[in-house]
């Protein structure tokens, strides 16, 4: 039996194809389906459930001033309930589906009921809906146009650690105007701010290289590292200047100390043998010193938890 998986609040999940609905959006739409990802997720939204986003949470965050969030919010919520993408039914049909039901203008905030197919790339997440998920707080940070769009594109390959995509295929996931045609406007107005923000304010290292064919640029590939996370450090203990020296004692043998150890070599082991040594490297480091350091980073139970929750990520079951 497959145990259904669930995430905190904090966490945006989506299906992949929701990237279809970031298509040709202001960041404001974006930032409304974002904050209520994790709202119909928690609550099991239905169609008659209204979801609900106050100027005050909005404002906060996304980091803009209070006084701006309701106007914001409501131009935003008449945009999207303009909207409507297409999909195919179970028996293969085209169906047109609007994004949003009806928004309601309450004192402080804004009430949205979505239908059951936009709750369905909210609420279900397994083999046969792939899924991508990010902090909510990291994605909100975004300021620019197109970079929700390629942040969320390399969230769902980063276990890859690359993509590549045609300057056509880009344009159209991105929904590009005409004007972005140039290739130098789409690397000065797209590609490189929206990596630049990318790589400054989010978990990830966001970069690029043109893929030709002949002397014609024809797409770009882009690579995606994971940020190195920051040491955890066992607190040291102060001790009172009049404690007197302690007596050396010999301790018997600790057997979760041989656990932690087993534990690490087989998270080692396991990032040798799946190909992810260079997800983990830091700076120069050889894959022997990588290991190493892994190693050395697990002193307690928690900390070989949170490898093994990471591994699993990449689809490593333990």
């Amino acid at each position: 039996m497959e145990i259904k998986k669930t995430y905190p609040p904090s966490w945006v999940v989506m299906q992949n194809n929701i990237q279809e609905c970031f298509k040709s959006m202001s960041i404001d739409e974006k930032r409304m389906l974002i904050l209520a990802s994790p709202i119909a997720r928690t609550k099991d939204a239905t169609e008659k459930d209204a979801i609900i986003i106050t100027a005050e949470e909005f404002a906060k965050e996304c980091g803009i001033k209070i006084h701006s969030a309701y106007p914001q919010l409501e131009t935003a919520s008449k945009a999207l309930i303009k909207r409507y993408f297409a999909y195919h039914n179970e028996r293969g049909k085209k169906v047109l589906s609007n994004w949003v039901i009806d928004c309601t203008y309450e004192d402080g905030g804004i009430a949205i009921r979505f239908p059951e197919i936009v709750l369905l790339m909210l609420k279900e997440f397994d083999k046969v809906n792939p899924y991508t998920k990010y902090k909510k707080d990291i994605v909100l940070k975004l300021k620019k146009d197109y970079s929700f769009d390629i942040y969320h594109l390399a969230k769902k390959h980063q276990a890859i650690g690359q993509f590549e995509m045609s300057l056509e295929h880009l344009k159209n996931e991105l929904g590009l105007p005409p004007s972005y045609d140039k290739l130098c406007n789409l690397k000065d107005r797209v590609i490189k701010p929206s990596l630049d923000e990318i790589t400054a304010n989010t978990d990830i290292e966001l970069s690029y290289e043109n893929v030709k064919k002949g002397r014609s640029v024809v797409g770009f590939k882009f690579t995606v590292r994971e940020k190195p996370k920051p040491k955890l450090r066992a607190p040291e203990r102060e001790t009172a200047i009049t404690t007197p020296p302690a007596v050396a004692v010999k301790q018997p043998k600790d057997t979760n100390h041989t656990d932690l150890q087993h534990r690490a070599s087989k998270i080692t082991g396991l990032i040798m043998s799946n190909g992810l040594a260079d997800r983990f490297k830091q700076g120069d480091e050889s894959v022997m010193q990588m290991m190493k350091r892994i190693q050395s980073e697990i002193i307690n139970t928690e900390i070989a938890e949170l490898w093994e929750n990471k591994l699993e990520e990449f689809g490593i079951i333990f």
